[in-house]
């Protein structure tokens, strides 16, 4: 039976122009599709490889600078400044009691007479790379109407670091002063409790 079709092909074949016609255009059709195809991937690996080839050369110029080095030993060094303004006790209790002392040494010492009256802290919160910011606010008065400008400095100036946010300065009728403060420190070592 495929003989029999084989022959009735080879027959209408050479007996019919028309059919060779359209078979050589739909060969040609097929081959000009061919040839597209073949030409968009040309294109599209010709397009890969110039991507590949500037980033290769990006590399290459990135490998050629010589700041790489310096920048990481630039930012290791900013790293340890930042880390020596930090309060570096171990728990919250303790880094409480250490800002509370030294609330109260620097107003002892402090040229203008001044009285803690009240001192709130939040909770530690964790900012990042093991480092957390604890919130406060302070509360001083002083009977006297001079502003503690020193201490405000000595306090600005202080390390480990004190960060004022805010600050609000009362002037009383009898010739005194409050300050009001919210401040913020951060913290590098403490460790916090897993449940």
């Amino acid at each position: 039976m495929n003989d029999r079709l084989l022959t009735d092909f080879r027959e209408q074949w050479h007996a019919s122009r028309l059919l060779r016609l359209g078979s050589w255009g739909i060969g040609l059709i097929l081959l000009l599709y061919l040839l597209l195809w073949m030409d968009d991937q040309l294109t599209h690996q010709q397009l890969e490889w110039r991507r590949a080839e500037a980033d290769v050369r990006e590399w290459q110029a990135l490998a050629r600078q010589d700041y790489w080095p310096g920048l990481v030993s630039a930012l290791e060094q900013q790293r340890s400044g930042l880390l020596q303004a930090t309060w570096p006790q171990r728990t919250t209790g303790l880094a409480q009691a250490a800002l509370r002392e030294y609330i109260n040494a620097s107003t002892g010492a402090s040229q203008v007479p001044l009285r803690v009256r009240g001192l709130e802290l939040t909770e530690p919160q964790s900012v990042a790379g093991g480092l957390h910011e604890m919130r406060g606010r302070l509360t001083l008065s002083s009977d006297t109407s001079s502003v503690p400008w020193a201490w405000l400095a000595e306090l600005e100036n202080a390390r480990p670091a004190i960060y004022i946010d805010s600050l609000e300065i009362r002037v009383g009728s009898r010739s005194s002063i409050s300050l009001i403060m919210e401040f913020r420190l951060v913290l590098s070592g403490i460790q916090e409790v897993q449940p």
